[in-house]
């Protein structure tokens, strides 16, 4: 792997796991990154060690609180850490069972030309239903159901192009959430997705080839927790004041761009 490759899939995974983007979407599109499929899952189980990486230190207090609330719901005592943790474990039971049956079969779902129509798909509805949602709901307004509803919508995400946090941000605009909250619990959500996505990855790179963690690897992880970690800043600082407005049309633009390539490259 060239040094190009390892800084764009770094950069992609980084930025597509924190932003409503769809990283796998990004890479069906680019099929040519990375000479092997060894070579890009490898990359991809160090991106995501960076990313959780990333997710753990900017959401360190919800991280906290979620410790102290499994310590305090063993001794029959819940908080709202305790709920907080059990709506997360809620969310993340379903997506984490269709991710482990189903992963390896959910990257030749679609080709490179779907990879592109769903992206543009996915960013015409998160800028509808950004506008359309109101905004009077937060994480601590969140109920059971919402959180397993939510964990359930998630299973979408094995196709290419549908971004895991897009869709889940995309939901919860419909559904009155304001935008950081939205954000705020997709990227909890993330949090155990990412580390059963990474050890799953490296569970079935350990049964095919001798591991090496070699200086690609470890540039790889850097660079994708420092781009989640700027990317989620940079996203909740923007939508704090404005819409998810640009991210739908990045994702519009580079679908675009992909079909025009397919068809007239």
């Amino acid at each position: 792997m060239t040094f190009l490759e390892v800084l764009v899939v770094a950069l992609i995974q980084g930025l597509g796991e924190v932003l409503p983007l769809g990283a796998a979407g990004y890479l069906a599109a680019l099929p040519n990154l990375a000479a092997t499929s060894e070579g890009r899952a490898a990359l991809s189980v160090a991106a995501h060690a960076g990313t959780l990486l990333a997710l753990m230190i900017y959401f360190w207090r919800d991280v906290l609180a979620m410790s102290v609330g499994l310590w305090r719901l063993a001794k029959g005592k819940p908080d709202y850490g305790s709920h907080l943790l059990l709506h997360v474990l809620a969310g993340t039971i379903p997506a984490a069972i269709a991710g482990w049956l189903l992963l390896e079969r959910s990257h030749s779902l679609v080709g490179q030309t779907g990879a592109a129509v769903i992206l543009i798909v996915g960013g015409v509805l998160l800028w509808g239903c950004d506008k359309l949602g109101v905004t009077v709901r937060r994480v601590e307004h969140m109920g059971f159901f919402s959180a397993v509803g939510l964990g359930v919508l998630q299973i979408l995400s094995l196709v290419p192009g549908v971004s895991r946090t897009g869709i889940i941000i995309t939901a919860a605009r419909l559904l009155g959430w304001e935008r950081q909250a939205a954000v705020r619990f997709s990227m909890l959500l993330a949090m155990p997705l990412v580390l059963g996505h990474g050890i799953k990855t490296f569970w079935g790179l350990a049964h095919q080839s001798h591991l090496v963690l070699s200086a690609d690897l470890l540039m790889a992880a850097a660079v994708a927790g420092l781009a989640s970690l700027l990317g989620l800043a940079g996203m909740m600082a923007w939508v704090e004041r404005n819409t998810f407005t640009p991210f739908a049309v990045v994702r519009i633009g580079f679908g675009l761009a992909v079909l025009g390539l397919v068809f007239f490259g």
